[in-house]
């Protein structure tokens, strides 16, 4: 019984270690600054992401957003153009609104924003807490040294530091994002 016991103990150890890492290591944000552009990559919760960057835009942190992301469905329309179109509803002129409708994944919103975002010296990364370490990483690979990330993440209906672990959907992201990480940062 005693070693039976010990089981459960260590299991419940490792459970709540993984928990606290996760919590703790996946979100990433940094202090705000002025900058050329706010980045706002769709997937998760991109209602919530897309509302994020528009407050950012509203409050004067950089006069320009990019929205990337592709459909889920090809007969659909865009994330980047939904995105377009809840910023609009929220007043933003769509003249400071660029799109980037082909990416169908983080590596694919890094590569294709880049040619949007030329030269920016200075941009504003949103995504939501869990993503924003991985976004981060695959941005840095694609613009280089010569672009400033700052890391903005919009909270998440489905995924929060202190709740993740009390549904099922925060337990797949919580298991299957830390092994993209990993990818990401072999590849």
């Amino acid at each position: 019984m005693k070693k039976l016991w010990n089981i459960f103990v260590a299991i419940g150890i490792i459970v709540v270690s993984y928990i606290v890492l996760v919590s703790l290591y996946l979100p990433v944000s940094n202090p705000l600054k002025k900058s050329e552009a706010i980045i706002v990559v769709s997937g998760g919760d991109t209602k919530g992401r897309t509302m994020h960057g528009v407050d950012l835009y509203q409050q004067g942190w950089a006069p320009k957003l990019i929205f990337s992301g592709a459909a889920r469905d090809p007969e659909s329309v865009s994330n980047a153009k939904a995105m377009m179109a809840i910023a609009a509803s929220r007043g933003v002129p769509t003249a400071a609104i660029s799109l980037d409708e082909s990416s169908r994944d983080t590596k694919e919103n890094a590569e294709s924003t880049k040619s949007i975002a030329g030269n920016y010296k200075t941009i504003i990364l949103v995504t939501s807490d869990y993503h924003q370490r991985r976004v981060n990483i695959e941005f840095r690979k694609q613009y280089g040294t010569q672009t400033e990330f700052i890391n903005s993440p919009a909270k998440d209906k489905n995924w929060g530091r202190k709740t993740w672990f009390l549904t099922p959907y925060g337990w797949w992201i919580s298991l299957t994002e830390p092994a993209k990480l990993l990818f990401t940062k072999v590849g």
